[in-house]
């Protein structure tokens, strides 16, 4: 089976978040699926910029500084008694703790880029009203670079068992 990449939207989203900030592998099964993503996560780097004056040119240079990941922001429409409430506990803990982000290319989630970071819960608050659905909006602070990034395929799967796949998907690759 061959699988060939093009341009996808960002309706399929997945969240997982991992206790232990020691694990390297994005396809672990030590992730706990986080359900009910209600916004896209953004994810990316930055770096501060320089201004160098320079007496010798009607222009300033500019060089770049030190990278860093800017937060996270992940929206989710509340489950008490979920993987939520794990997020909150972190949160209330000042805990470091990993959490994975899987951007899906399709509905069957087999295919994908999968990236993960270290980092803390800086904000959980909880929003909603009599006519919104009650969710969480959770400030996810990156510490450091990120632990890794994937991209994954039929072919070459985040892993053998990954709790976000369709267990449809798997049974047809199977076959």
């Amino acid at each position: 089976m061959s699988f060939t990449w093009d341009i996808f939207s960002g309706g399929m989203v997945g969240i997982a978040m991992n206790e232990s900030v020691a694990n390297k592998d994005l396809g672990s099964e030590s992730y706990i699926d986080i359900p009910e993503c209600a916004a896209f996560p953004e994810t990316g780097v930055e770096r501060g910029t320089i201004n160098v004056p320079n007496f010798s040119s009607p222009y300033n240079r500019k060089l770049v500084g030190r990278m860093s990941v800017p937060d996270i922001t992940l929206n989710v429409n509340y489950i008490p008694g979920s993987a939520h409430d794990k997020l909150v506990k972190a949160a209330e803990d000042g805990k470091r703790i990993q959490i994975r982000i899987c951007y899906y290319s399709d509905s069957t989630k087999t295919a994908g880029i999968a990236i993960a970071y270290n980092g803390f819960i800086s904000k959980a608050n909880m929003t909603g009203g009599d006519e919104a659905v009650v969710a969480r909006e959770f400030t996810f602070s990156v510490d450091g670079a990120p632990v890794g990034q994937k991209v994954f395929t039929p072919d070459a799967p985040l892993a053998t068992y990954h709790m976000n796949v369709i267990p449809e998907a798997v049974a047809a690759k199977e076959k």
